[in-house]
């Protein structure tokens, strides 16, 4: 479906950090990202969309450093979802690593094409809160149990803390464009693909169980045949179609 009001690559960021001891308390410098996870929602030639989940981390001592390895899993120029701490933190632990050439990390320390959901309202809210307001699960867990969690053995557990972090900031994302665009496209283009791939996924990541049964992926499984419906009518060229209202008098699950 060829919507216009979801780019045609949108990817979401998250992060898992240790603390880092002997630095200013509750700062960019007192965090160390172990594990990442970038969630790309990509619109193949047909229309179609498809969710892509990397994750990587930190897991052995002579693997590359996490800088690169998130440079090289970033889609070049797409608009990427991302908390400005988390940013931060990256920014820090990229420079860090000045040897390595990282061009995608470059742009966005500098904010190209950067979108903090959090501050989509026009302040930044507490990320978690504001997730929690809207029904959407938020695992964001302290950077001292991942500490305890962290284990370069077997960092999948730390690695899933990230993934829900990325996961949660693109839904997140998903409602607030749908509401600045007054669409419903940036809903259920994300949040369809997204829920076809948690489902491939969750035997292995049970930190996914809660987005599949939670508010907003239970809604848009509801509406996705309403959905298809309109944007199809769109696609074909008929302007008088709309989006349901609750002037409609729709029954919403």
């Amino acid at each position: 479906m060829q919507s216009p009001f979801v780019p045609t690559i949108i990817q979401s960021v998250g992060l898992a950090c240790v603390p880092v001891d002997d630095m200013p308390p509750n700062t960019s410098l007192a965090r160390k990202p172990v594990a990442a996870a970038i969630v790309t929602i990509t619109r193949r030639g047909d229309g179609h969309r498809d969710a892509v989940v990397k994750s990587v981390s930190d897991a052995r001592e002579l693997e590359w450093p996490l800088p690169v390895l998130i440079d090289d899993a970033l889609v070049g120029g797409a608009p990427t979802i991302i908390a400005d701490s988390d940013r931060d933190v990256l920014t820090t632990e990229a420079a860090s690593r000045r040897f390595f050439a990282e061009p995608k990390l470059g742009a966005l320390a500098k904010g190209q094409g950067v979108i903090d959901p959090a501050a989509m309202l026009g302040e930044r809210h507490d990320e978690a809160a504001l997730c929690r307001r809207l029904g959407i699960p938020a695992n964001l867990v302290p950077d001292m149990d991942v500490g305890r969690w962290w284990n370069r053995n077997a960092p999948v557990a730390v690695e899933d803390v990230a993934l829900t972090a990325a996961v949660s900031r693109l839904v997140l994302w998903a409602h607030f464009a749908s509401f600045q665009s007054a669409e419903p496209d940036p809903f259920f283009e994300t949040l369809l693909p997204l829920r076809e791939r948690l489902m491939e996924l969750e035997a292995d990541h049970p930190g996914l169980k809660p987005f599949l049964a939670s508010r907003p992926f239970h809604r848009a499984a509801s509406f996705a045949s309403f959905y298809r419906e309109y944007r199809a009518k769109r696609d074909a060229g008929d302007t008088e179609a709309r989006w349901v209202t609750f002037e409609d008098g729709q029954s919403y699950v």
